[in-house]
């Protein structure tokens, strides 16, 4: 990739959300490095709390195009399997739920609009988590589907299939990735009465989000799915 083809990603809107979300978790990632000196520990998971701001600012202008896009799918949708299709509509949505919801977190953080932001933040991370679910549930079925009518498929049709098999593969591991950290920021109880057992802190029992992840294994997470997402978003250019 070529400097030319930098500054041509660079320039999306994409391109640009792409490259502060493998910033915001990379800086996480090197947290350990800068074991042996606070400050500049303190500096990176600054650094990367102010990057992930700007992107739930940037977050403010995708509801037009998470319109367009969602009636696009809804357009494209018809004679294809239907738990793909329902599945494909469940999460529309509940993304176009998350949207707002995280819309009114933010104007309530910058006092917008008055009152507490943490119950709206742990709703958009409930449906964030929602979202992924079903876009690996969707992944698993299309994989599924290709195995049953790969039999039936000339050569030239398997390497296609083939290549759209991996890319579902990428997506469960992309988005795998990001559930963890969703399961890893619930609050310990999200539900006024959540699982009981799960409640239970002991050496047998063990929940993400009752013992939090340290911050660079956040960071791994987030920087596989980010650089998945990236590979995806430059391999037409290549």
């Amino acid at each position: 990739m070529g400097l030319g083809d930098v500054v041509s990603v660079l320039e999306t809107y994409r391109g640009r959300e792409k490259t502060l979300r493998t910033l915001q978790y990379g800086l996480l990632f090197l947290t350990p490095a800068a074991r042996d000196s606070p400050s500049t520990k303190a500096v990176l998971e600054a650094i990367s709390a102010q990057v992930g701001g700007v992107r739930v600012i940037l977050r403010l202008f995708d509801d037009l195009s998470m319109l367009q896009y969602s009636k696009e799918v809804l357009r494209q949708s018809k004679g294809k399997d239907w738990i793909v299709r329902w599945l494909e509509v469940a999460n529309i949505v509940v993304d176009q739920l998350f949207f707002p919801v995280e819309h009114l977190a933010w104007a309530r953080d910058v006092k917008i609009l008055r009152g507490s932001s943490s119950s709206l933040w742990h709703a958009s991370l409930l449906l964030w988590a929602a979202s992924l679910v079903l876009t690996i549930l969707r992944s698993l079925r299309k994989i599924s589907l290709m195995q049953q009518n790969n039999v039936r498929l000339a050569a030239e049709e398997k390497e296609r299939q083939e290549e759209k098999y991996e890319t579902e593969l990428l997506t469960i591991i992309m988005h795998a990735a990001d559930l963890l950290n969703a399961l890893n920021w619930l609050p310990n109880r999200p539900w006024s009465k959540p699982f009981p057992v799960w409640q239970v802190r002991s050496q047998r029992t063990w929940r993400p989000w009752h013992l939090p992840f340290p911050l660079w294994q956040v960071g791994v997470f987030g920087l596989v799915s980010s650089l998945i997402g990236f590979q995806k978003l430059i391999q037409p250019r290549l």
